[in-house]
């Protein structure tokens, strides 16, 4: 799908960069990540969050839109209460494919900031995007009915990353709650 995209979009706290630099991640490639959706960049700006903070799925388009769930009381207050830039980035370089989720494209090389949004406050930001239509946004306790109101639907995806040898002390720290649950099912997931 390279050079099929025309724009992409690029979410930081950094403001002010005229480039975007390659970065390596969890999928130990050094690459320059972007998405097609405005509403999932702008949820990027914030490197505090991450799945065991909030449930993210869909990737913007009509069929599947972008659904932004809060776990706990008060989580997006605290990892949304920051300012920072969404980037426009040509989509020229950019590969779908790459990772495992469809929303997310990426570049083997550093990419030009065509375009610059400061956004004041990435919280207010997400409502605005969320009264517009352009995610649906749920806070706790609202939720779809397929997450469950426990947050159990975490537990096979940290027994992943423990088999990957991922740091999974946070989940514990977040939700003590369901240690005894994690236990259960990873004695059954070893049987």
């Amino acid at each position: 799908m390279k050079g099929k995209i025309k724009t992409v979009y690029h979410g930081s706290t950094c403001q002010g960069l005229k480039k975007i630099k390659k970065n390596k991640s969890t999928h130990g490639e050094a690459w320059v990540y972007g998405t097609l959706s405005k509403a999932i960049s702008t949820i990027f700006i914030s490197n505090r969050g991450s799945d065991l903070y909030y449930y993210l799925s869909g990737d913007g388009t009509e069929n599947n839109p972008v659904i932004l769930v809060e776990r706990k009381e008060n989580m997006f207050k605290d990892i949304f209460n920051v300012s920072g830039s969404l980037y426009t980035l040509s989509g020229e370089n950019f590969i779908s494919g790459k990772t495992s989720w469809s929303a997310e494209v990426v570049s083997e090389f550093d990419e030009d900031v065509l375009h610059e949004e400061h956004i004041n406050n990435v919280f207010e930001k997400l409502k605005e995007l969320n009264d517009k239509g352009e995610l649906k946004l749920y806070l706790y306790p609202n939720r779809p009915t397929f997450i469950p109101k426990d947050n159990s639907d975490l537990i096979p995806k940290v027994i992943r990353w423990w088999k990957r040898g991922l740091n999974i002390e946070p989940f514990f720290k977040l939700y003590p709650e369901l240690e005894e649950q994690y236990l259960k099912q990873l004695k059954e997931n070893e049987e």
